[in-house]
């Protein structure tokens, strides 16, 4: 396969069921590898049914590192397990690495019909197009060659994305997709739309102030 995709887990036997259809294709045009970080569901039986389940410990960003660490193809692309792209796009990725991209991402498409997230999508998606700050719900991809020579993720909590993203700017051309990402609303819905706004923001802020630090 000419791309690697890595989606770390931890107790998402619900989401894994309800989008079987999905997965079951991807699996189909890539090598996709489920990075499990402990789950206590069901999350490794079901998805070993559309890919390769690693197991390590808890942490998104170090299960992307070790899920990047344990492929072995050109190109990697990260998606959360609750985002879900077009097959199509994956030989227009492979396309814009090969020639002249160091990585890139999509734009968002959240799966919700209220006009908040209207704008969140157009915030996120501007935000990317003008300052190559790539949230994680738009997915990576990236040459392995790269995201090898910065190290990988960080070692945080959150906002690992944000950090990794503002590495990879110096390192070449960043290629914004047309092409949508579509991601659940369900974290939107777990705390409520300002809560969670409000949490992602402190989290920013905290990294902007040195709060939050990266470490390896």
């Amino acid at each position: 396969m000419p791309i690697d995709i890595i989606i770390p887990i931890l107790n998402e036997e619900k989401i894994l069921t309800e989008k079987k259809d999905y997965y079951s294709k991807l699996q189909k045009f890539s090598n996709v590898v489920f990075v499990d970080g402990g789950s206590s569901d069901r999350s490794i039986a079901v998805a070993a049914q559309y890919g390769e389940v690693i197991e390590s410990k808890k942490g998104r960003a170090f299960q992307k590192n070790f899920g990047a660490k344990h492929t072995q193809s050109e190109f990697l692309l990260f998606l959360h397990v609750d985002s879900f792209i077009n097959t199509k796009s994956l030989k227009k990725i492979v396309s814009l690495l090969e020639k002249k991209s160091v990585a890139g991402c999509f734009q968002m498409k959240i799966l919700d019909t209220r006009l908040i997230f209207r704008l969140y999508e157009w915030a996120v998606n501007t935000r990317a197009k003008t300052l190559k700050v790539l949230d994680g719900d738009l997915g990576l991809f990236i040459r392995r060659d790269v995201f090898e020579g910065l190290n990988g993720y960080d070692q945080l909590p959150v906002m690992d994305d944000i950090v990794f993203s503002k590495r990879l700017r110096d390192k070449g051309e960043v290629a914004i997709l047309d092409d949508a990402i579509y991601v659940s609303s369900r974290k939107w819905h777990e705390s409520g739309f300002y809560i969670t706004l409000f949490q992602y923001s402190w989290a920013y802020l905290k990294l902007w102030f040195g709060i939050l630090r990266p470490s390896k």
